[in-house]
Order: structure tokens, then sequence, then C-alpha cells
């Protein structure tokens, strides 16, 4: 029990302390996708559709918007809110696979595996981070244990077949790319199986899976009805007549994609030693089963290596950039991977005791790279910045217009569009009722928020042209993140 407390320790330290500093990135895209959430909420204006690809005309699922207003009710439109959910999401996710690793793998394993994932920075990051792609981990996970459960187990309790839909189909609307790739590859594996083959042809179970499947997409289907099919329109004519930026011969393509999965492999290990360790072990594992020398659920691994392939290849086919986040969460298949490799059981004894030993050199170097890691961190200085400070520069304001029913507020960010400060005010009039600002000039003055950016030529076109020349400054406040906060009054008026 207190391995496992400690591994539960580690997990929830590393993610919940930058969420209770709230140092957490808070950018555009959440500031879009939170404001979406309230407008759910608040005006009862529902969506269909979600937020952007990277194709244009193309969008990811409506479900990532719906999702965001259980937090956005729960936290009362707190914004730190919306990452505590994202942490209890994981959480929930990470719980449910130490069960399946203690139960159909061993104790050992299951702790060498939760403790990996406890300390990689790739799933400490997704943790914290708010975005319709990270969702993707959590229902990608179900997907590969209910697979995992039907090709060994050979379950077929009806409720199975609506999880492997449903996990199948949010993994698709979460993040449109990998679901492009991934509900095509699943299609061609199944008959391959012969366990998936004879449940998923089975005419209720297949009615099952496949209706769950559907009803994923039905907001998608109703976007597409009221708009024409104009989605569909778009995806036929990029398959067929793909608008390429950058692209490549076939062998350059291969080589960065080759890259590519070997960074997301690579993105599981906090070190280069637990990299080259379980590496190591990896292949003497896979050396066992060449040889037949050990037991290991044979159709789990060839499953799990025929969708990595499928994967790779159908990524392949895309000539031009193919962004890392198209498969965000790929990382867990890498992970069901090294997880029936060190369940593996070698026939003969010495092998077996060898094995073992290695396991469990491998655990305790987990162990004391967990605690290197926690030990020093405790006590350590926060430094303040993303939405802490966001948050601050909100305050300044509001401590000098707190009694004012009008004010303006002008906000220039990187992108240049003000969602992440539009939502700060919002959460403010929700939670403290005061009256969100106006965006033009208000008895002559405005307060300007003016955030950092490295392409400098654009941020002075945007103050030449928001600002007089002849404006007085009467208030000026600079923060952490070098945003500086600006009250000026026209000289004019």
């Amino acid at each position: 029990m207190g391995i496992i407390a400690l591994i539960f320790i580690l997990f929830c330290y590393f993610r919940l302390k930058p969420i209770y500093f709230q140092t957490v990135g808070f950018t555009y895209d959440q500031g879009r996708d939170f404001l979406k959430a309230a407008e759910i909420v608040l005006y009862k204006n529902p969506t269909f559709i979600g937020p952007t690809t990277g194709i244009d005309g193309i969008f990811h699922g409506a479900w990532w918007y719906y999702l965001l207003t259980l937090p956005f009710v729960l936290f009362k439109g707190l914004p730190i809110g919306f990452y505590y959910f994202s942490f209890f999401f994981h959480l929930a996710s990470f719980v449910g696979l130490f069960f399946i690793l203690k139960k159909y793998f061993d104790l050992l394993t299951s702790f060498i595996i939760t403790l990996l994932i406890s300390v990689s920075g790739y799933f400490i990051f997704t943790s914290i981070f708010v975005g319709n792609n990270i969702m993707v981990l959590p229902f990608l996970l179900l997907f590969l244990i209910v697979n995992f459960l039907l090709l060994e187990k050979k379950t077929d309790k009806w409720f199975i077949f609506i999880f492997l839909g449903l996990s199948l189909g949010m993994v698709a609307e979460f993040e449109f790319a990998f679901g492009l790739f991934l509900v095509p590859s699943y299609f061609i594996l199944i008959p391959l199986f012969k366990n998936l083959r004879l449940q998923l042809f089975k005419i209720p179970n297949g009615i099952l899976f496949l209706s769950s499947l559907g009803i994923v997409f039905i907001p998608r289907m109703f976007f597409e009805l009221k708009h024409n099919f104009s989605q569909t329109r778009t995806l036929i004519n990029f398959l067929f007549k793909p608008k390429l930026y950058n692209p490549k011969p076939y062998i350059d393509v291969l080589k960065d994609r080759i890259m590519m999965f070997y960074g997301y492999y690579r993105s599981l290990f906090p070190n280069d030693f637990l990299f080259f360790a379980i590496t190591f072990f990896v292949v003497l594992s896979v050396l066992l089963v060449i040889m037949n020398k050990g037991k290991i659920y044979k159709n789990a691994i060839k499953f799990l290596l025929m969708l990595l392939l499928l994967l790779f290849l159908f990524s392949t086919l895309y000539k031009d950039n193919f962004w890392g986040n198209y498969y965000e969460g790929i990382q867990y298949i890498f992970i069901f991977v090294i997880a029936i490799f060190f369940a593996i059981i070698p026939r003969r004894e010495t092998a077996h005791n060898f094995f073992l030993f290695l396991k469990v050199v491998i655990f305790i170097c987990l162990f004391f790279i967990g605690l290197n890691m926690f030990l020093p961190d405790i006590g350590k200085p926060v430094k303040e910045k993303d939405l802490v400070v966001q948050i601050q520069t909100v305050d300044y304001i509001h401590s000098i217009e707190k009694d004012s029913s009008a004010y303006c507020v002008k906000v220039y960010t990187p992108p240049v569009i003000p969602y992440t400060y539009d939502y700060l005010f919002l959460s403010k009039r929700i939670a403290n009722n005061i009256p969100e600002p106006k965006k033009e000039f208000v008895n002559g003055s405005c307060w300007f928020i003016l955030e950092y950016d490295d392409f400098k030529e654009r941020r002075e076109k945007w103050i030449r042209e928001n600002i007089a020349h002849d404006a007085v400054r009467l208030q000026y406040k600079k923060f952490p993140n070098n945003t500086e906060v600006i009250l000026y009054k026209n000289r004019t008026l």
C-alpha cells in the first residue's frame, strides 16, 4: 500500500502544484473554448461543431465545448476550474489503468508503468493543459483497454461494445486528424483478428458498436445537414486535391515520420538513463518472444504493433507538415506495448529470475528518479507566470475601476485576438458582479493591456493604430511576464 500511495502522491503533486498556484498556460485557444462553453450555458446557444483544425473548413467535434460546460457550471466560471476538471479526468483514467494492469498483468509491472506515467514530462503536461486534443488521451486509453479485453479475455458483455464505439468516435471528435487515420486503421484490423472478427461480426454486438460510434457524430451530422455537407465536400476535395504548403519527396516524408514516431516514444521518459534501460528490457523481451521462450499476450501485441504500423503508413501519405499533436496521445499505445513486454513470462526459471531482477532494478530506478524530482521541488519558490499573472493584470485594473459602472479596456496579445482577457473579464462578472469593460474610450480614457511579443513590429504597429500619439499616460504597471498595463487619456477629449 505504501508504494501505491507514493505513486499516486507523485502523480498528483506534479500536476496539482501548477494548478494550485495557477501557473498553467492560458492562451488564445483556452480563452476561445471557455468563452464558447460560457455561451452555451449563459445564453443557451448550442453548437454542432468544435474548434478549427489545420484544414480550412473542417472542425473538431462539438463534444469538447459541451464537456467544458461541466467545469464552467461546477466552478462557476473560474478559469482554474477547467484545469482541475482536466486533472481529475486524467486521474480517473490513471486509476483505471492501474487496476487493469494489476488485474491482468502483474503488480510489479503495474508499479513500473504507473510510476513512469507519474514522472513523465509528457503525461504531466497533458494532465494540466486544457485543449480538445488533450482529451484524446483518456478515450484512446479506454479504446486500448477495451480491445485488450476483446483480444485476450474474449469478453462479450454488451457494454464493452458501447465503450468501444464511444471511445473510437471520441478520439476522432477531439482530434480530427487522429480519427481520420485511426478509424480506417481499426476497420482494417477487425477482420485480421479472430477474436475481434467473431465478436464484432455478431449482429447484436456490431449494432451496439456501430450505433455508439454513430451517436458520437450526431452533432457533426446536424452541422453537415444545415450547411449542405460543407465539411464532407471540403474533406473529399482535400483528400484528392490537397493544398500543400511544404510538399516533400516521399523519402523525406518517411524520414520525418520515423523521427516523429521516435519522438513520441522518447517523450515517455524523464531522462536518458530510463529511456535506455526500459528500451533494453523491451529488446530482450522481443528476443525472448522470437525464440519462443516466453509467454506473452500475443493477440494484443500483434494488434498494437499493427495499429502503430498502419498509423505510421497513413501519416506518410500526407506529404506536407504533419504536426505532432495530430497523433496526440499515441504515447499510450507505446505504454501498452511496454507493459505487455514487461509482463512477459519466461519459460525457463533462470531467465525468469533474470527478467525479474531487471524489472526490480528498473522499478528502483524509477522510484528514486521520482523522489529526486519530488523532494527538491518541495518548498521551491513558484515563479509567477501564465494564468496567475493574467489574473493579476485584470485585478489591477479592477482595483482602480472598482467603483466604475463603465470603463474601457483594449488588449494586445500576440494572436491579436484577446479571447484570454475576454474570458477573464467575463469570469469576474460572474464571480464578483464586476461589469465587463467596453472596447471604446469612456470619458476619453481607456486601459491598454500590452502583452510581450517577439514580433516587435506587429506590436508597435498595433500601438500606433490604437493609441493616439499625444495621449497622456495616467497609470502604468509592468508584470512579471513583461505585460504592460497602461491607462491613457486622449488630450483632445
